[in-house]
């Protein structure tokens, strides 16, 4: 059966940009979008929750009952830039401050009474991943911590964590094989500890492919395998437009590209066995200058026009209670 989706935003095109409340009645209003992924709060959020966690809690708290006023569901909290990568550094302090990067991003999902909280696997210095002794003793080093996530998102009553398939090899989950591992990995811990943990399932972006060099199998860098591989991980998608390099971040536009939504969408409707896929659109724009923010927003508009005819050609309709798309 085709999994029910779910099209929103991630905010990072918002971040530095807007405020928070404003974002939400600018997605609602302007963008005609129900659901959202809010990203972390990473120039603030890590040190606000440690000195002052309950006043950490009112302002995503209020947040929160913004968005419930206004319809829209926050349904999940996202890092940005990485911070809650260096779970995989050699120093045992910059890990556990890593750590405690990722606990402020879950308590943020929390607040929002959100899905999931989602996070890049990791991000190790490059001439650490090189050495394959020291990758392996990182790597372990993560998946402790990525443990103790699972712990804490439990506790904190977040019902599931989204790990983001990456473009290298030192991020972790760039190529399949080794997202297989790692999510196998990750499963068995969450099955030994059901009544403790909260499992870890797949986002895939489709502007994220590792390169030839260091993947020269070509199915690391197409979509429809991913998918494939992962029918019933995959919990979401980051949606944008790339180039055949993986290196350029775009919006959609009709009939042009080298990512097509409407392939993306029928592999989805067609191999992910997941009940439900949340679909962000993640195009951060043009920062920093008016006209690029004002001009970003209309990209928006033309790329959710686009995902939305897509959807429509697949044969789902959207559902006016939910925001949903469902199959005729």
């Amino acid at each position: 059966m085709a999994p029910r989706l779910y099209l929103g935003l991630n905010l990072n095109f918002a971040k530095y940009v807007y405020g928070r409340r404003y974002t939400i009645d600018l997605a609602r209003d302007e963008l005609g979008v129900r659901h959202l992924e809010m990203v972390a709060d990473n120039d603030f959020g890590p040190a606000f929750y440690s000195q002052a966690p309950e006043a950490f809690r009112d302002y995503h708290h209020s947040v929160a009952e913004h968005a419930a006023s206004r319809g829209v569901k926050l349904v999940s909290a996202f890092t940005v830039y990485r911070d809650a990568g260096a779970i995989t550094h050699k120093n045992p302090q910059i890990r556990e401050s890593a750590y405690l990067s990722g606990l402020s991003i879950i308590e943020q999902a929390a607040c929002y009474g959100a899905e999931f909280a989602g996070l890049s696997l990791f991000t190790m210095n490059r001439e650490d991943s090189e050495d394959p002794d020291l990758y392996g003793e990182l790597f372990d080093e993560g998946m402790a911590i990525w443990m103790r996530w699972m712990e804490d998102a439990h506790k904190l009553g977040v019902p599931r964590l989204v790990v983001e398939m990456a473009a290298a090899h030192r991020e972790g989950c760039s190529s399949i094989p080794e997202t297989r591992r790692t999510l196998d990995l990750l499963a068995e811990h969450h099955a030994s500890n059901p009544a403790t943990t909260s499992p870890v399932l797949l986002c895939y972006d489709t502007g994220h492919g590792i390169s030839p060099a260091e993947s020269p199998d070509d199915r690391d860098r197409d979509y429809a395998a991913w998918l494939e591989a992962f029918p019933q991980a995959t919990y979401e998608l980051h949606l944008k437009q790339t180039d055949s390099e993986f290196l350029a971040t775009g919006h959609f536009e009709e009939g042009a590209g080298f990512i097509d939504p409407l392939e993306v969408l029928r592999v989805v409707r067609d191999k992910v066995t997941s009940p439900e896929v949340y679909m962000f659109l993640e195009t951060p724009g043009k920062r920093g200058r008016t006209l690029g923010e004002d001009q970003n927003i209309e990209d928006h508009k033309v790329s959710i026009s686009v995902i939305e005819a897509a959807l429509g050609k697949l044969g789902y309709e959207q559902d006016d209670q939910d925001g949903g798309w469902g199959l005729a």
